[in-house]
């Protein structure tokens, strides 16, 4: 059975241990996943658990043929030490032809910073920091 009281003092435990302030709080992750949700597709993410040593997926280098789970895939939000979005996907169009990557970069910087949320670019994706 989950105790997400025993779980949130983990991550407390382990943000002080590490020496981490919380960036977001669950109102900026819901404002957050709000924006999402207007973007014309939910785009994938890498996220890094404070109390994981790896993020899933592990391999997140290029871009990707599938869609980010941004209802369920985030959560415990309180959890999130950061998350990598890829704010483009590869669209299949017919079996003998090349994917096509479908972009939606503009569309998510836009909502961000209406949203006054810090957010990094780097190596073709937009990072969020949980903690730092």
């Amino acid at each position: 059975m989950y105790d997400e009281d025993k779980h949130k003092r983990a991550v407390r435990a382990e943000a002080a241990k590490r020496g981490l302030a919380a960036c977001m709080n669950d109102t900026k992750w819901r404002e957050l996943l709000a924006e999402i949700a207007k973007l014309p597709f939910p785009p994938p993410y890498q996220r890094k658990d404070l109390l994981q040593a790896e993020p899933e997926p592990a391999a997140f280098e290029a871009d990707v043929a599938y869609h980010g789970d941004w209802d369920e895939g985030l959560l415990p939000l309180f959890s999130v030490e950061w998350i990598r979005i890829r704010p483009r996907y590869l669209r299949h169009v017919a079996r003998r032809l090349p994917e096509t990557p479908v972009d939606c970069e503009a569309e998510l910087v836009r909502a961000l910073q209406a949203l006054g949320q810090a957010y990094e670019q780097a190596d073709d994706a937009i990072w969020i920091y949980g903690y730092r």
